[in-house]
């Protein structure tokens, strides 16, 4: 405890004097900062004892057990660093923007042209050290657009144009949300739990087309003959796609989809991705899977996914899931996939360099690599252990936020 409360009073006492450090040098040809923690963590999940991250100009340079230069910036840290976090889907600072109610397929509208970059909602993801989140359309649409991947921090759009999303949830046919909800709500139905409801009483009352799975697998189907646009993109492997589905028929039909029309992307929603029988259609579709977030007290069937999908290969990433979830689930998440059994290791990686392949800008973010954007975060501690402090968040290099 002394120990951990020696390194927030070092980091109070030294993040201060460094913004007026860098911002002194902000003039000069390059902008310079050296920080060396008690631990690293790698993007292979290994850990550096007394590593040093070399930034220049909000680029990573170098990492590993270096010499601190003492006529540039440097920065002490008594705890762990990581690469920032990646939350792999929110409505983050969107408000009513992420939906348009008039029409079913919206494959152009750009998610990135909706979001506000100032919305307390991204303070507040940095605050559990969140630096990227992928924005998307509610599951509302069929086709309901173009995610987004931005930094919580800056304004920095890193994708316009990450996935194509489409929903398989009975949400996108009904024009009243559905009695059972979202797994991810906290309570499981029983009814979307067994399969789910293949013609549902909202479905006849919908004004919009198409008004049934069937109808919907039609118009995809015709739409993915495009010879321009995001669908035609899709189809021919240049945009990946984000499939939303929820319960055993709708994950079934997405993972279907995805391999009868050779699609990339991930499956967001998928709660019972550990059943029998729909973990080998996962696997086949060679689609990653992005669950959650789970609260206390969640089903442990939805909990064990996050191992069985480890375990079967398939590459995982987190929601954030943002306003209707606090950020702090975000490794809530975490810590309870890993008390189900899920490996620790991986886990993080899913928190960071697999959630920035699944969003499709690893070349940019999710490790601690030279070249890439300088996005990290000082832990009091492990950062998979809840008890565990964020001490302070950079994006691009620059102190974005600190424990006051």
């Amino acid at each position: 405890m002394k120990a951990t409360m020696r390194s927030a009073a070092a980091l109070y006492a030294t993040v201060l004097p460094l913004l007026a450090t860098l911002a002194q040098s902000a003039s000069s040809q390059d902008e310079i900062l050296q920080v060396r923690a008690k631990e690293v963590v790698l993007s292979d999940g290994s850990r550096l004892e007394n590593g040093v991250v070399v930034v220049r100009n909000g680029k990573i340079e170098r990492v590993g057990k270096l010499d601190l230069d003492d006529t540039k910036p440097f920065l002490e840290h008594d705890g762990v660093l990581t690469a920032g976090l990646i939350a792999c889907q929110t409505l983050s600072g969107m408000g009513t923007e992420a939906h348009d109610g008039t029409r079913s397929l919206l494959p152009e509208a750009r998610i990135a042209h909706a979001h506000s970059p100032r919305h307390s909602d991204f303070e507040k993801a940095l605050e559990v050290g969140i630096t990227s989140v992928v924005l998307t359309p509610t599951d509302e649409n069929v086709a309901g657009g173009l995610t987004a991947v931005v930094k919580t921090a800056g304004g920095t759009v890193v994708a316009k144009e990450a996935h194509l999303t489409l929903s398989f949830s009975v949400h996108a046919f009904a024009s009243q949300p559905q009695r059972f909800g979202r797994f991810f709500s906290g309570e499981d139905d029983g009814a979307a739990e067994d399969g789910g409801l293949e013609d549902t009483e909202s479905d006849s009352r919908s004004s919009r087309s198409p008004t049934s799975y069937a109808g919907a697998l039609l118009a995809l189907d015709r739409r993915l003959e495009d010879e321009t646009g995001a669908f035609s993109r899709a189809a021919k492997g240049q945009l990946p796609v984000l499939l939303t589905a929820w319960d055993r028929n709708e994950v079934a039909r997405a993972a279907r989809f995805a391999s009868a029309n050779r699609l990339a992307g991930a499956i967001r929603g998928a709660p019972l991705a550990a059943d029998p029988g729909l973990l080998p259609l996962i696997r086949a579709s060679k689609l990653a899977v992005v669950l959650g977030p789970f609260a206390v007290g969640h089903k442990t069937r939805a909990l064990e996914a996050v191992k069985a999908l480890q375990d079967a290969g398939v590459p995982v990433g987190f929601a954030l899931d943002a306003p209707s979830s606090a950020p702090a689930n975000f490794r809530l998440t975490a810590a309870l996939a890993i008390a189900a059994g899920a490996d620790r290791t991986e886990v993080l990686r899913s928190m960071t360099i697999v959630g920035a392949r699944i969003a499709g800008v690893e070349s940019r973010v999710g490790s601690l690599e030279a070249g890439k954007d300088a996005d990290f975060v000082l832990w009091s501690g492990d950062p998979l252990d809840l008890s565990s402090r964020v001490e302070a968040v950079f994006v691009d290099g620059k102190p974005a936020w600190r424990n006051r």
